[in-house]
């Protein structure tokens, strides 16, 4: 007896749910848990040797490796597919992001001929206004972080105005603040707030203002408002709020700039390969891998880059690294899911962003495409921060039907006709979605330098090293792990 289509599935019983997508969290605890298997034996000999070894192919080890493609380079991604939270899939020939959605326009020249390089048409991928819009107990608010919309905010006067201020305070701090640059550490004193305590207590707001960026909080930063750094909160609202920054995003996605670069090297990353173990050597560093099916690579190189979340590459650092256990300690994570309901759905929304206050489900959702005619298909992409910081156990637990129901549940009291549509959910879950900036945490970093970015032939590349989860962080670490590479083999070719 044959297998029933997807279509029928999708007529006999409505809407069809999918079992978890996203990232291949088992192969990883496969080892890495306390419970978990030993590495096994080593190979007598490397199988695959090279000047440089770059373990994990998400944006930052993927742009580390195409600076370096001048090189012999090795990419090891413990995961089916590159790109880490960068994922797309397509729906009847329409693709939609399943993980992160966009970036942020090229700011300077530098930048732009990144993408340029890459073949990207950045301006073709520009986001037409507005950007964002608040769903807020029934009616729908336009460009809602602007300077001009936050005085269309359905709030009293004063906390109206009291927004509008704060919109025009960081378009100024604009001028003097880089959040991602090297030099210096702006503003210290607002790591030692949190979010909520800075609107609150230091600008008078009162809590509808907080709530108001929750949602914004969560999705982004991973915790809500009384939770994350101040510095950090401002930061990227400061970019939100920005009269000249402009937001790009493809149809997949930011997988699009994952596909980029992949293509751009001169081998394509080793898939399925879970890095378990490595013993660093004067002159090289040998790494142990394992497949699927638990069969050992053995790599040798001169330098490594890892890649990874410092909760995973923690794992492999043995003592003779250089590293401590300390070094790793204070970087958290949030859980998160996003699932793509999946239908002719009839929902209008003003934004390409589209925030919903006051619901515990999900923060905020985006639509491809983003207008069409009454009866086409679509995906409404929603993006549900789980709770910080106890939600990592109970996603994992949790069966796909019960987030699928629960998300279902939320979007039917909000927008009952899109819900009444949906003929398919997908959910793809991220246990370790972005590092959390909490208070404090950019002061280890960024003052104390805690941990240090190399120690010998070993490098470490992540967002989580600049504290702020985002796109443009991620590429900054990979290329800030490129030139240390570079300096790690001309050291050993002058000898």
């Amino acid at each position: 007896m044959t297998e029933p289509s997807d279509q029928f599935q999708r007529r006999r019983a409505k809407p069809l749910i999918r079992e978890w997508r996203g990232e291949a969290a088992g192969s990883c605890h496969r080892y890495f848990l306390t419970s978990g298997e030993r590495p096994g034996p080593w190979p007598e000999r490397p199988e695959v040797r090279v000047e440089v070894a770059v373990v994990g192919a998400g944006l930052s080890g993927l742009t580390a490796a195409y600076h370096l493609r001048d090189r012999e380079v090795a990419v090891l991604e413990a995961g089916p597919h590159p790109g880490g939270v960068c994922l797309t899939e397509d729906y009847e020939g329409i693709p939609y992001p399943a993980g992160s959605a966009y970036s942020y326009y090229p700011w300077n020249e530098a930048w732009a001929a990144w993408y340029r390089d890459l073949g990207l048409n950045v301006e073709g991928a520009v986001v037409e206004p507005p950007a964002s819009a608040l769903h807020y107990r029934g009616q729908w608010f336009a460009d809602c972080y602007s300077a001009a919309g936050v005085r269309g905010l359905p709030f009293p006067p004063a906390v109206r105005e009291g927004l509008a201020r704060l919109a025009e305070d960081l378009a100024a701090w604009e001028e003097e603040w880089d959040p991602l640059g090297e030099e210096g550490f702006s503003r210290p004193e607002l790591d030692r707030l949190t979010l909520a305590d800075y609107l609150e207590r230091e600008r008078g707001l009162p809590p509808v203002a907080t709530a108001f960026f929750a949602p914004y909080c969560a999705s982004c930063l991973g915790a809500l408002p009384h939770q994350v750094s101040a510095w950090a909160g401002l930061s990227f609202l400061m970019s939100e709020f920005s009269a000249s920054a402009r937001i790009i995003a493809f149809p997949e996605g930011n997988a699009r700039l994952v596909a980029a670069l992949v293509a751009a090297l001169p081998r394509p990353p080793l898939l399925g390969q879970v890095v378990v173990e490595l013993h660093p050597g004067r002159d090289r560093v040998r790494l142990l891998a394992r497949g699927a099916s638990g069969e050992a690579l053995c790599v040798e190189a001169q330098a490594v880059i890892l890649a990874g979340g410092k909760f995973a590459m923690q794992h492999l650092l043995p003592p003779e690294s250089g590293w401590q256990g300390e070094d790793f300690r204070h970087f958290r994570y949030s859980s998160y899911v996003v699932a793509a309901l999946l239908g002719p759905l009839e929902i209008q929304a003003p934004g390409y962003e589209n925030w919903v206050m006051e619901e515990e489900a999900f923060s905020d959702f985006i639509l491809s495409p983003r207008v069409a005619a009454a009866g086409t298909l679509r995906a409404m992409v929603l993006y549900a921060p789980q709770p910080f910081p106890t939600g990592r156990r109970q996603l994992l637990e949790q069966p796909a039907e019960a987030q699928a129901r629960r998300l279902l549940a939320a979007v039917a009291r909000r927008f009952p006709e899109a819900a009444a549509a949906v003929e398919e959910v997908r959910l793809y879950r991220f246990g370790h979605a972005q590092v959390v900036p909490y208070p404090g945490f950019l002061t280890l970093l960024r003052q104390e330098g805690r941990p240090r970015p190399v120690k010998g032939r070993l490098i470490l590349a992540h967002s989580d090293l600049a504290g702020l989860p985002c796109v443009e962080a991620a590429i900054l670490e990979g290329q800030r792990a490129a030139r240390r590479a570079r300096e790690v083999l001309s050291l050993g070719e002058g000898k």
